[in-house]
């Protein structure tokens, strides 16, 4: 039941609206409006009656808006229609319907499913009139008109516009990720849905795999899907051809180009190709290089402060990778040296009491028959990969009489020592040997930049790849391919607004809180259509952005 409560503070009588229900049996407040004096209530009354016009309903319209902008500005539905042959036929082109599944995604609508629901209850079901349901089917119709060579033809285009708008890339970052489907690879038919090392450690699930590469302003120019079960170091030759491919059609020089990649793509062959293309900055594991790690922390050099105000240290040297010598950094950074040597801590304090748990009960003469290999899966479960060198184990046959195998385990410590040394460290790598230091390190750094791209692709509020649901590889590569539209969506609209000195989530909060009401006036019974109040960097952006061209009349 919903009712008023009064409230006496410092001996002041003030008003809320209480909703209350039986929880567990008890009665509790579950809901709870702060009114106000009794004076206040008055007035807010008279305002209303004031009023010319009561409101009907409210939609959210700044994101909608902004979208819409950005379109525009890409001229993204004009590109996908001019390499998409359809049939001219009442109702939305294949461009019309890519951007409305881009903008439903970006409104939390997770599959195509859901977005007819979603249309009926946004304002743009004022503005698209056409005579079909927008059902999963029609959708996955669309997305037929979309292959492998449609979307880089309508990758192609959308980055000559960028760079036509002044963002053509000198420097690229190149990382890799991965998401975990729902679908199975029914008698291995399909080429992207394989088990792999999966991010969310859904090892039950097929997974696939994304390769992304963003210029210096975190603007999306070119992605791959490419099969769950292959290493990032395989695809990244993949991931460099398109790089050159694309920088080709846009007549830009591969060899001005500098590519920024991390350890996890290094191999002999992948660093050769690179520099025989363009320049990079890219960074070593440990055992290429371990006597780096022994140099003294005295040798090295202040460099900068980052954004979170650890202080970043450098030392400069020659060393040899690949056959091939190269300008060396060793970084070390103090914060990062403490968050790992605690994470390390905390991680072999329960990895020991989760192997001393697993030595108890094998010891135990309770429980069920093991045998040495159920064993085996059970410590590789336990132990984390970053461990296996310093963890060490052995198993012992069951001994007569006894029906479990022993476990003995002991932790390595010159593996440990080694290990240690690593923490705060980083060996950067690079052929820009006319570059400082600090520029080197900086620019190696800034790799967060895809890192962060890859955290909004799983933010099911912007431009969710997850969770996949798909069971055709096309389908699945139109999907991957339409969260990367809309993730280049948001970081043009972030660029374009970056005068105002926003994060991405703070653009997002203050778009989603722009608002548009159907409200009635009060003589006349004519519906209009209002903009709710802004504050005043809403109001800005409002003007910035031009949104008031897409309010339905």
């Amino acid at each position: 039941m919903v009712f008023l409560r009064k409230k006496l503070i410092k001996g002041k009588p003030y008003w809320y609206i209480v909703e209350a229900a039986r929880v567990n049996g008890k009665v509790k407040t579950v809901f709870q409006i702060y009114l106000g004096s009794a004076e206040k209530i008055l007035e807010m009354k008279k305002q209303c009656e004031s009023m010319p016009y009561d409101k009907l309903k409210s939609f959210e319209y700044g994101k909608l808006a902004a979208l819409l902008h950005v379109n525009e500005e890409l001229g993204f539905i004009d590109i996908v229609n001019k390499h998409t042959d359809k049939k001219l036929i009442d109702g939305l082109s294949v461009g019309e319907y890519l951007l409305l599944d881009i903008i439903g995604k970006s409104h939390g609508i997770l599959s195509e499913n859901g977005i007819e629901d979603w249309f009926k209850k946004s304002p743009i079901s004022f503005m698209w009139k056409f005579p079909h349901k927008l059902n999963c089917q029609n959708f996955l119709n669309q997305m037929s008109y979309i292959d492998s060579d449609t979307m880089k033809k309508i990758e192609d285009d959308l980055c000559r516009v960028l760079v036509e708008k002044g963002l053509t890339p000198s420097i690229m970052f190149v990382d890799e990720s991965n998401w975990f489907t729902f679908a199975t690879n029914y008698d291995e038919k399909s080429e992207l849905l394989h088990k792999g090392y999966n991010k969310k450690h859904r090892k039950d699930k097929n997974q696939i795999c994304v390769s992304l590469a963003v210029n210096e302003n975190n603007i999306p120019f070119i992605h791959e899907t490419y099969p769950g079960n292959v290493p990032d170091s395989e695809e990244f030759s993949g991931i460099v051809d398109k790089i050159i491919n694309r920088l080709t059609e846009l007549n830009i020089c591969s060899e001005d180009l500098v590519l920024v990649f991390d350890k996890g793509n290094n191999s002999k062959d992948n660093i050769e190709k690179v520099i025989s293309k363009m320049s990079f900055v890219g960074a070593a594991k440990a055992n290429q290089a371990e006597d780096l790690l022994d140099v003294p922390l005295s040798r090295y050099e202040y460099l900068y402060k980052n954004t979170k105000g650890n202080e970043i240290f450098g030392c400069r040297t020659k060393h040899q990778f690949y056959g091939t010598e190269f300008t060396t950094v060793i970084t070390y950074n103090e914060g990062t040296y403490k968050l790992q040597k605690s994470t390390y801590e905390t991680n072999k304090s329960k990895i020991i009491d989760q192997l001393k748990d697993l030595q108890r009960r094998l010891e135990s003469s309770k429980g069920k028959e093991r045998n040495r290999s159920s064993v085996e899966n059970e410590v590789a479960e336990i132990i984390l990969k970053k461990f296996r060198t310093v963890i060490k184990y052995e198993i012992i046959e069951a001994p007569e009489g006894r029906k479990k195998p022993q476990l003995k385990f002991w932790v390595d410590g010159e593996n440990e020592k080694r290990c240690e040394k690593t923490f705060g460290k980083n060996i950067l790598f690079t052929d820009k040997q006319e570059w400082h230091t600090k520029k080197i390190v900086k620019t190696y750094n800034s790799k967060n930049l895809v890192e962060d791209d890859f955290k909004l692709l799983n933010d099911h509020l912007l431009v969710p790849v997850g969770p996949v649901y798909h069971h055709k590889d096309e389908n699945i590569r139109v999907h991957v391919f339409l969260a990367m539209i809309g993730l280049l969506f948001y970081r043009y609209l972030a660029w374009e607004a970056k005068i105002y000195g926003f994060s991405m989530k703070q653009l997002i909060e203050k778009l989603s809180e722009i608002k548009i009401a159907v409200v009635q006036e009060k003589e006349s019974k004519k519906s209009k259509i209002i903009v709710e109040e802004m504050d005043t960097k809403q109001a800005s952006l409002f003007s910035f952005l031009n949104m008031e061209k897409y309010l339905p009349s």
